[in-house]
C-alpha cells in the first residue's frame, strides 16, 4: 500500500498502518494481558514512513511505541536496502553470537573495538557550529572512556562572527581535517553529507575508512534524512549506504555498524538523539535498544539495528 506519489520511499497512510498493524497488536495485547513486549523488531519491506497529510510524515516506530498505553517497547528495524543486506546483518550477529544468549556483546566475547570518532568539521555558514556533536565526547567520558580512545576533530567553541556571507569567520580560522580513517572503532558520530568534504556517498565512495577490529560499532549522524529509502532529492543517503556490502572502506559487510540512529523526516537540530546519551549508553554496556531509545527526541525516530546487541 505503498504511496504512488513517492516510489521507493517506503511509505504507508496512517489508516493503512492502523489497520493491518497497530490494531492487530492492540488486539493481541487484550488477549494476552500477562504478556508485555519491551522490544519490537520491524523488519524488511515494511513501511519505513507513514502519512496523515501529504506534508506531516512520521516514522511507524513511534507509533508502535506509543500505541497501547503505559506500554513503550523499543521498536528497533532490520530494514536495510535489500534482503542480502538485511541477511548480512543478521549473519554478522550470529558471528558473533553465543549460544543461549540473548544480548550478544562483542567486547565481552574479547573483541578489540576500543574507538570512538568525534567528526565535528562541517560545512561553513551553520549557527550552531561546535558543542552539538562534542557532546558524544561527555557521554563518552562520564561511561569510562579513556580520552586517548576518543579520536576528535573540529571545535567545540561556538561561531562569534559571521561574514556578510554567511560563512563562520572564526571557523576558516581553524586546521579543522575530516576523519576518513580510524582503526577499532566502537562508534562514530559526524555530519553526514553536510560536513565539509563527505558528501552524500561517504559511507560507500572510500571517502571513509575503518581498519583493524572495526565491525561492531554504533553510527549517529546529524543529518535530517538520514532514515529514508530511497530518495535522490534530499541528497542524503544514510542507513541504505551504512549497510552496504562496501561500507566503510569494508568489503563483505565487514565494516557495517551493528546500530544506527536515524530519522524519516526533518527533526531539526532539537531532534536529533542526544548524543550524549546514546554514546554514553553504549559505551557503558547498555543494549543498543536502550541506548537508542533513551535518547530519542522525535517522533521521526527510527533505530536500525537488533536491541539486544551490546558494546
Amino acid at each position: 500500500n505503498e504511496w504512488p506519489a513517492y516510489p521507493g520511499r517506503g511509505l504507508t497512510s496512517d489508516v493503512n498502518l492502523t489497520n493491518q498493524v497497530l490494531l492487530p497488536y492492540l488486539n493481541w495485547l487484550n488477549q494476552n494481558p500477562t504478556k508485555r513486549p519491551q522490544y519490537i523488531i520491524w523488519f524488511y519491506d515494511l513501511p519505513v514512513q507513514v502519512y496523515n497529510d501529504p506534508t506531516n510524515f512520521y516514522s511507524p516506530s513511534y507509533y508502535l511505541h506509543t500505541a497501547a498505553p503505559g506500554i513503550k517497547p523499543f521498536v528497533t528495524c532490520i530494514n536495510m536496502r535489500t534482503t542480502n543486506d538485511c541477511k548480512a546483518y543478521i549473519d554478522k550477529l550470529a558471528a558473533f553470537g553465543t549460544n543461549n544468549s540473548l544480548f550478544i556483546s562483542a567486547s565481552k566475547g574479547g573483541y578489540g573495538n576500543t574507538n570512538y570518532v568525534v567528526d565535528n568539521v562541517r560545512e561553513f555558514g551553520y549557527a550552531d557550529v561546535g558543542s552539538f556533536v562534542f557532546s558524544a565526547t561527555n557521554g563518552l567520558l562520564a561511561a569510562g572512556v579513556s580520552p586517548s580512545s576518543i579520536v576528535y576533530s573540529g571545535t567545540n567553541q561556538p561561531c562569534l562572527a559571521f561574514a556578510t556571507n554567511g560563512v563562520c569567520i572564526s571557523q576558516l580560522q581553524l586546521p579543522q581535517h575530516q576523519i576518513t580513517n580510524a582503526t577499532d572503532v566502537a562508534g562514530y558520530i559526524s555530519w553526514g553529507s553536510h560536513s565539509t568534504w563527505l558528501g552524500a556517498n561517504y559511507a560507500v565512495d572510500g571517502k571513509v575508512k575503518w581498519n583493524g577490529n572495526s565491525a561492531w560499532w554504533v553510527i549517529e549522524t546529524v543529518e535530517s534524512y538520514n532514515g529514508q529509502r530511497d530518495n535522490p532529492n534530499s541528497g542524503q543517503r544514510g542507513v541504505l549506504d551504512w549497510y552496504s556490502a562496501n561500507a566503510f572502506g569494508g568489503t563483505n559487510y565487514l565494516n557495517t555498524p551493528v546500530g544506527a540512529v536515524s530519522h524519516v523526516e526533518e527533526p531539526g537540530l532539537p531532534g536529533i538523539n542526544k548524543v550524549e546519551v546514546y554514546f554514553g549508553f553504549w559505551a557503558s554496556g547498555k543494549c543498543f535498544g536502550s541506548a537508542a531509545w533513551n535518547s530519542r527526541v522525535t517522533p521521526y525516530f527510527q533505530a536500525v539495528g537488533d536491541p539486544f546487541v551490546t558494546r
